[in-house]
């Protein structure tokens, strides 16, 4: 094989992992190298250019696949091993593309870090010049943790109490923008009863140390990723009752996505170098010619979410390797092709930081000819309304995405739509000051306009048997409806906001009920109507407007939304501020929880949707597309699709996983 060496230097990755003993650190070395140490059907694959260690890992991996030979010991020395990852051709020359130097501390530096046996200092400082973290998490030990949930077995609470508490204190050490990839070893002990997201909401919710170091990660814009991995496979081994794994005779190691967190550091290396060499005046060595190769990485990566990148352009790809230059370019897109491939089979891998693979809309509704007002679901979930400023109330099918029908014309601008539980009555407000209630199948009006606020209405809730309404308004107040045979009539009007009222929502009992505004106050109403009076027994001041509110399924959370670029999560039985959620760089004006209270999306004027996990409050993922404000948000009934309207005139219906 002819080596194609360029005559650059080429770009090196510090990847330090961070992991207890016991935890599979030395068994996914061995088996990573392993797995990658000859060309595979890409034509892409690892190096160790010391001897020495070659033949170490060789060993230990012997000592892996011999169902004769006990499991090898863990590593007992700091450890530095250089991995060349290179390329062949068609014509099979090889090219060296860059290096991961990676770096493996005994267990016992994390675990016994108060003993005094390493010197300490130097390894914080490595940690902090690292270019990405692997923080190892033993697999077995969350295994009991899950089952048990409590601190009654040792190994989980060496886990809760040692292990990760200490890991998080150095990965507090790296850098701002530092990848931090949390490796799930041994997951085929985990695959068959846990999810991703399972995992994640019981470390945030029992490791203090875990939460804040992730979540202010998080918050600074910083990648971190779960990844889980199986050094041996999925049917290699089987676990034992005193917590040993046996190896199965005649059995073949078949390591899981040991590749992903290398494939994460050089496509997260790329990006970082790209925007640097972009914004700098001076040449950067080697990868300034990264500007020739990706004008833009994320056009790239725009089109595998589109499936253009299939196998014929990747073999197309394979034919162009000549030289460093073509090769990284195959590299890149062999590596975006594993990581599309991991994140669709776990979306709830990303915690925080850029989203490479955002989903893309199965949707673009484009009917409205103005501002989209409100979205929302038939109880079915395969019905989608919407309203607009156009003054029309439209009906789509979900699936197919067509419209069925056009069910009300109104007279006046600014149109809100709600419909009843049983999906028979349609519901309208808009600026007319009025609210109009139609028959949801035909588009008869039932009423006579209900009419009672003076200024137009930006918001209302109805109650799930359609009988009682209510309103918030521009002219300060909020006013309860009651449907009668003949029409309806205001049965309260709350007059205690200084300022437009532009957010309901109603607790899921009906016991509460929340309403915001302009003059940055949230008030909590106590439901129902006693001795005809409303209580109102809370007042939560923000920074700014309020534009959004919603209650989680559950009662336990109602979320706002700020024109501070903040959402807020607060506990309704304490009424205390649980966290806040930031990312946005615009006001967020639209808010959504799923029914099942795991997700909340947000919708902001910076055209964006931020899609969150509300257990654990990180990111899970950003949805592009409008080209304006983020007007509403709706979920589906089963939590499976959310829609968005826009002031962009558009709808766009998006698959939630």
């Amino acid at each position: 094989m002819k080596v194609k060496i360029p005559d650059i230097s080429m770009k090196n990755y510090n990847i330090i992992t961070l992991g207890a003993g016991g935890a599979g650190k030395t068994v996914f070395l061995a088996s990573f190298f392993r797995q990658l140490s000859t060309p595979t059907s890409e034509r892409f694959f690892l190096e160790v250019p010391n001897f020495q260690q070659r033949i170490k890992l060789n060993e230990i991996y012997s000592k892996i696949d011999d169902a004769n030979i006990p499991w090898p010991l863990g590593t007992t020395d700091i450890t530095e091993t250089i991995f060349t990852c290179c390329v062949t051709n068609l014509a099979l020359e090889k090219f060296p593309v860059c290096q991961f130097t990676y770096i493996d501390y005994p267990g016992s530096i994390l675990t016994d870090i108060l003993e005094g046996e390493y010197e300490i200092l130097d390894f914080q400082q490595e940690v902090s010049k690292a270019d990405a973290v692997l923080v190892m998490i033993d697999g077995l030990k969350l295994l009991k943790l899950m089952q048990g949930k409590n601190l009654d077995n040792e190994a989980v609470r060496q886990l809760l109490l040692r292990d990760l508490p200490h890991i998080m204190q150095l990965v507090n050490l790296c850098k701002r923008d530092t990848p931090v990839h949390i490796i799930i070893s041994k997951w085929d002990l985990l695959k068959d009863n846990y999810q991703l997201s399972e995992i994640t909401e019981c470390l945030v919710e029992k490791v203090d140390d875990f939460k804040n170091v992730v979540h202010s990660r998080i918050e600074a814009g910083c990648p971190v990723r779960l990844i889980p991995v199986s050094s041996i496979g999925m049917d290699f081994a089987t676990l034992q009752d005193d917590g040993s794994m046996k190896k199965k005779p005649g059995a073949v190691p078949k390591p899981f996505q040991l590749e992903i967190p290398i494939a994460y550091v050089l496509i997260d290396g790329v990006k970082t170098d790209i925007k640097a060499s972009k914004a700098s005046s001076e040449k950067i060595p080697v990868w300034d010619l990264l500007k020739n190769s990706f004008p833009s990485l994320d056009s790239l990566i725009h089109q595998f979410v589109l499936n253009e990148l299939a196998h014929p352009y990747q073999e197309k790809s394979l034919q162009e390797v000549r030289d460093w230059e073509t090769a990284l370019k195959h590299l890149v897109i062999i590596f975006l092709k594993h990581l599309k491939d991991f994140e669709e089979r776990f979306p709830e891998a990303n915690l925080g930081g850029e989203v490479l693979f955002a989903p893309e809309p199965i949707h673009n509704l484009t009917k409205h000819e103005k501002v989209v007002c409100s979205v929302g679901f038939t109880c079915d979930g395969k019905t989608l309304f919407s309203s607009s400023d156009d003054r029309t109330v439209l009906f789509w099918d979900v699936a197919r995405g067509n419209l069925q029908k056009k069910i009300v014309q109104e007279k006046s601008d600014w149109v809100l739509a709600n419909i009843s539980q049983d999906n028979k009555l349609l519901f309208t407000a808009s600026a007319d000051k009025s609210i109009k209630v139609w028959d949801a199948n035909t588009g008869k009006l039932l009423y006579k306009p209900l009419k009672g606020h003076s200024e137009p209405i930006d918001g209302f809730v109805v109650s799930p048997d359609g009988s009682t309404l209510i309103s918030g308004s521009r002219d300060r107040t909020v006013k309860i409806w009651q449907l009668e045979t003949n029409g309806g009539r205001v049965i309260h009007s709350l007059s205690e906001h200084q300022g437009y009222v532009y957010a309901l929502a109603v607790s899921p009992n009906g016991q509460t009920l929340a309403t915001a505004g302009t003059d940055k106050k949230m008030l909590i109403w106590e439901l129902p109507i006693k001795n005809d009076k409303f209580l109102k027994f809370l007042a939560l001041k923000h920074p700014s407007f309020i534009k959004a509110l919603a209650f989680s399924s559950d009662g336990k959370m109602l979320v706002s939304g700020c024109g501070d670029k903040t959402i807020y999560v607060w506990d309704t039985k304490t009424w205390n501020l649980r966290y806040n959620l930031e990312g946005h760089t615009g006001a967020i004006w639209s808010l959504a929880i799923s029914p099942d209270h795991r997700i909340l999306a947000s919708g902001s004027n910076d055209c964006t949707i931020k899609v969150w996990n509300l257990s654990t409050g990180t990111l899970k993922t950003t949805l592009t597309g409008h080209t304006g404000i983020i007007t509403t948000l709706a979920f589906s009934p089963d939590n499976q699709t959310l829609a968005s309207g826009s002031d962009d005139k558009t709808i766009k219906i998006w698959r939630i996983v």
